[in-house]
């Protein structure tokens, strides 16, 4: 039973302590005064510190925790620790090799270490709950002793509060401006030689000013101070969607924008951008003043000539809805490309429309077109909210989505309209899911996924569908060469202008996606985007990428927009009509199921 409860204790004691690498200069009071060293003071152990000309003092802080210990303090107390390790045991585990118990630090967490002593293990009994034993391992109190006023000196910069504690603010803030503030003291003149001061009045004014520094800097309280990592914007603020960011940026870190006085700089390994400074002795840290105007400043840290982080020259517009076809784009429409191709793709629907509407409604004598389209609107309002929804989801899932119809008549062209049709779908359907869904729920990691052109599922499925149309769109072209001279004099023929503006938009893309996949290095999961993965091989040793990468873009662009403007004027224009003819079938009880119960009726 003794075994266990020490068990049951060591584990305890694991979950409770940090490691060695990530020693806190912070004490949690709490755990503290449940721990075998609640009734010592600081100065039993730390008792060198009130001697110190200074205290932090920078010299010491990027040192590592065992660099400070020496294993005489705690033998001071546990002399016969030392001698239970010689006989070949310490606690209930034996001992094998002695040298690897010099260091207690590397196990035991001093500050949190709780109690092991027979009088604390008598009351536990690990049938029960913990949490109905608090009396077992310490004494119960309903409320935490209080520091003697030696030690509450210690606790005033050491202490742990809680997240949202104004003295968690002010705690924080005194130690880590006794070195980074600029008021002259010694220890931040120190400092000063390695990194620029923080102005308190300047720092005032920033944004986070009124937060503590270890929400953005959680490792800041701690030895290994130069090697700490920056904390993640994301624990408190939202990535912007791409109509802000005008890309979803899923490989640049938020501060490479963000903070002043820093330079962009491309992670040889990942390929992600992050930020590097260059300090300067006696100069003000600007790096806290993260005020972002409306002005292209902040894209111009990347997005200029010569930059080595393999960003494009220019500064492109986000993906407008004219690109929601094939990406994960946004609903914005302010690019000259897009107002000029919408203008045109209405006026030609217009004019469709109004072919449409030069007769009659059945049972009605009134021919006012407002009225028409009115009746038709209410129409198809009362029909969406009735039990004829059911005949809309069925004709809209077989005779449009899976083309059931081309399907029985000629399963050569279902293919070759599959290719093209299905890819389509596919990609508008993923794009419009991440793009409401990074306006909705942007803390959803999978969001991003879906967003990020280099995640393998993206560039595997994305550059598979890129495939099959431009492999449905060569299959037409054969097909359509074949049945020219079959085809019966006057008939329309095929519109080669529309198959290649989709073609030309396809093969650009794949440009387009193997310069950005050789201008960035080639990031983790790019060699899934096979096609483009492909072409970036042709572009690796390729100089000025960047400068030619922007007008590449706007030819896609304008491509994009030409199809769209020229679809109401061609033979694809059935992509709009079908399923509204499909539809208005479906519920006046025309559709192939009807006709096919009508043709038996009509033979029986």
């Amino acid at each position: 039973m003794k075994a266990i409860i020490i068990l049951i204790l060591s584990l305890t004691s694991v979950l409770f302590n940090l490691s060695t690498a990530e020693a806190s200069w912070l004490i949690d009071a709490r755990k503290y005064h449940m721990s075998a060293h609640m009734e010592n003071s600081c100065q039993d152990c730390h008792e060198n510190i009130t001697g110190q000309a200074l205290h932090p003092n920078p010299a010491h802080v990027n040192k590592k925790l065992t660099d400070f210990f020496s294993i005489d303090k705690c033998l001071s107390c546990h002399d016969d620790v030392i001698e239970d390790i010689k006989e070949g045991f310490h606690g209930a585990k034996k001992v094998k090799d002695p040298n690897k118990y010099s260091r207690c630090i590397q196990c035991h967490q001093p500050h949190y270490q709780p109690r092991l002593g027979d009088n604390r293990m008598g009351r536990f009994d690990p049938a029960k709950p913990r949490h109905e034993q608090c009396g077992a391992c310490h004494e119960e109190r309903p409320a935490l002793p209080v520091f003697s006023p030696e030690d509450e000196g210690c606790m005033a910069c050491h202490r742990m509060v809680g997240l949202g504690d104004p003295e968690k603010e002010e705690n924080i803030a005194r130690l880590c401006l006794h070195c980074h503030a600029q008021k002259g003291t010694p220890a931040q003149k120190m400092t000063g030689k390695s990194v620029p001061l923080i102005n308190g009045k300047g720092y005032d004014a920033t944004p986070h000013a009124g937060i503590a520094c270890t929400v953005c800097h959680p490792q800041a309280p701690a030895f290994k101070h130069d090697t700490q990592k920056p904390g993640d914007c994301r624990q408190c603020h939202l990535p912007h969607d791409e109509k802000v960011a005008r890309d979803a940026h899923t490989e640049v870190a938020c501060e490479a924008c963000h903070l002043k006085g820093i330079k962009p700089v491309r992670v040889t390994e990942s390929k992600t951008v992050v930020w590097e400074r260059d300090p300067k002795s006696g100069e003000t840290s600007r790096i806290h003043d993260m005020v972002l105007t409306d002005d292209e400043a902040a894209c111009r840290r990347c997005h200029v000539k010569g930059n080595q982080v393999g960003a494009v020259t220019m500064i492109l517009p986000a993906k407008s809805i004219l690109c929601m076809p094939c990406h994960a784009a946004t609903f914005s429409v302010g690019d000259t490309t897009t107002i000029i191709a919408l203008i045109v793709f209405l006026t030609g629907l217009i004019l469709t429309l109004s072919v449409w509407l030069t007769g009659s409604l059945p049972g009605e004598t009134v021919a006012n077109p407002f009225y028409k389209v009115f009746k038709l609107f209410w129409s198809a309002i009362r029909a969406i909210f009735s039990s004829k929804l059911l005949l809309i989801i069925k004709a809209m899932f077989l005779d449009v989505l899976l083309q059931r119809r081309l399907f029985r008549q000629s399963k050569t062209r279902w293919l070759i309209h599959s290719l093209i049709f299905i890819p389509f779908v596919f990609r508008f359907s993923w794009g419009i899911v991440a793009l409401i869904a990074s306006l909705w729920k942007p803390e959803w990691d999978p969001v991003w996924a879906m967003l990020n052109k280099n995640h393998p599922a993206t560039a595997l499925l994305f550059d598979l569908t890129g495939i099959m149309v431009l492999l449905g769109v060569v299959l037409a072209f054969i097909r359509g060469t074949i049945k020219r001279h079959d085809e019966i004099p006057g008939l329309p023929e095929q519109d080669r202008l529309a198959l290649g503006l989709i073609a030309g938009i396809v093969v650009i893309g794949f440009f387009l996606e193997g310069m950005r996949i050789a201008m960035t290095g080639s990031p983790d999961g790019s060699v899934y985007a096979i096609a483009g993965y492909g072409v970036s091989v042709l572009f690796s040793n390729t100089s000025g990428l960047p400068e030619v990468y922007g007008y590449i873009w706007y030819v896609h662009a304008v491509l994009t927009g030409a199809f769209f403007a020229y679809l109401p004027f061609s033979r694809l224009l059935h992509i709009i009509l079908a399923p509204v003819v499909l539809a208005v079938n479906a519920i006046a009880g025309h559709g192939h199921g009807r006709k096919k119960d009508a043709q038996k009726t009509l033979s029986n």
